[in-house]
């Protein structure tokens, strides 16, 4: 009997016949206030903590706490720091953080304390071990010419303002190997937005530009990335980019209410779109529900208000020396006129998903275009509509798709859940229809199911 219940102790114990290497590895997974109070399970647990590479603190913790563990660790080197959800400490104590945190060689700093006003600690920025560096809320970034971030990879600058248009400039320029870039731009009150990224290495770029209030803005990106792989850039978007070939990029252009009436802003819209053809991605998100939706609602929504716009299209977006030539994959959210040039200008696309934009029964016609697009000849193989404004024009653009299509796989059309008998008739229709492509098959799918699917992709 007592042999079986020594046994059973041992195995419901099991975590203390763990190596202290490996104890310390779990632990390091750990809030650091958490770990401390594993000291008074036993005497081998009572600093086992202070081995902890890591420096975790958030929310309720005092500020004397961070301070302590740090003195009391016992390990040279402190893989990371992190800390989160603080309002309120004295400014010369974050600055000491800092200070400590870089004197042990810290690999990984993650800080979102939420102090407007103050300068972070210089010394932050030439920091020969920081690998990755995430700052949010923290204050201001100063501008530092002698910046020296040897080893840093990843780069997240979360809603902080830069001391001026050159600090981030100077950082990135002291960062030889920096791989990856993500930026949340704060505009407030009537200041306008400029951001100038420069880097030979970046290869992901994230930029999100972020409104406080609705007044009026000028906001520009510049970008000058020769490594870039993937854009995501949202919200706002002005001023052009030196440019250069992506995989995979992913936009969102806002228009706001100053702007819905004013035809210069359409003309640099489609400037913009112009510069992403130049930047031969293979696979393109392109929202422009906003945009487009804007214009749907302007209340003047006249006739000749859009053939203006078409003009602006016509001779601007694609004057016969736009193309695509790279793009395999689209998807694209915005009016009818948009899908019609995307198709006429990227000769091998091979996968469309298209959402139309409207607003209250107001939307572009589908017209066929002059001349049947390349891409529909030799490589378009599967179609996704997630959405168009009316049956009708779902009706035409698919029977041009079968009449054009030679090479088409798959037609994927959502409808609605109940099926109106409207819609029911309208598929037994679309079945019937005469297909370029022998192979093409269609596929009927609720918009529920279909739009999740969207958002996996």
């Amino acid at each position: 009997m007592t042999s079986s219940m020594s046994v059973a102790a041992v195995n419901s114990d099991r975590i203390s016949g763990l190596k202290d290497e490996i104890l310390v590895r779990i632990l390091s997974f750990l809030p650091t206030q958490t770990c401390v109070s594993t000291s008074i399970l036993s005497r081998r647990w009572r600093f086992l903590w202070a081995s902890v590479p890591s420096i975790i603190f958030e929310y309720t913790d005092c500020e004397d706490s961070i301070y302590r563990a740090m003195l009391l660790q016992r390990v040279e080197n402190i893989n990371t720091l992190c800390i989160s959800g603080w309002k309120s400490f004295k400014w010369f104590q974050f600055d000491t953080w800092i200070t400590v945190a870089i004197t042990r060689n810290v690999q990984n700093i993650d800080l979102n304390i939420e102090h407007d006003g103050d300068f972070i600690p210089r010394c932050l920025f030439n920091c020969k071990t920081l690998v990755d560096l995430r700052l949010v809320w923290c204050g201001v970034i100063p501008t530092v010419p002698t910046a020296c971030l040897p080893r840093l990879k990843n780069l997240r600058l979360i809603a902080v303002t830069f001391e001026d248009d050159d600090t981030l400039n100077h950082l990135l320029s002291g960062c030889p190997l920096l791989e990856e870039l993500e930026l949340q731009l704060i505009r407030e009150s009537r200041n306008n937005l400029y951001c100038n990224i420069s880097s030979p290495t970046i290869e992901r770029l994230t930029v999100t530009f972020r409104f406080i209030d609705s007044e009026p803005c000028e906001c520009r990106l510049r970008i000058n990335a020769p490594s870039l792989r993937y854009l995501q850039i949202s919200d706002r978007i002005g001023d052009e980019s030196r440019l250069y070939p992506l995989f995979e990029a992913s936009i969102y252009l806002h228009m706001d209410n100053s702007k819905q009436l004013d035809l210069f802003y359409p003309r640099s819209v489609l400037k913009f779109i112009d510069w992403l053809g130049l930047l031969d991605a293979r696979s393109l998100q392109l929202d422009l529900s906003s945009y487009c939706s804007g214009l749907c609602k302007i209340e003047e929504f006249t006739r000749s208000f859009i053939n203006s716009l078409n003009e602006i299209i016509d001779s601007k977006f694609f004057a016969g020396t736009l193309s695509f030539p790279t793009l395999t994959e689209l998807q694209l959210t915005a009016a009818c006129c948009f899908l019609t040039k995307f198709l006429g200008n990227a000769n091998n696309l091979e996968i469309l998903t298209f959402s139309e934009v409207s607003e209250e029964g107001k939307s572009w016609i589908w017209i066929e275009p002059l001349h049947v697009p390349k891409c529909l000849l030799s490589h378009l193989r599967v179609v996704k509509i997630l959405k168009m404004a009316d049956e009708t024009k779902m009706f035409e653009f698919v029977k041009y798709l079968l009449r054009h299509a030679q090479v088409l796989e798959r037609i994927e059309l959502a409808y609605s859940v109940p099926v109106k008998s409207e819609e029911k008739i309208l598929m037994q229709e679309i079945s019937s229809f005469e297909r370029a492509s022998k192979a093409c098959e269609i596929a009927f799918v609720a918009a529920a199911a279909k739009e999740a699917d969207s958002d996996d992709e």
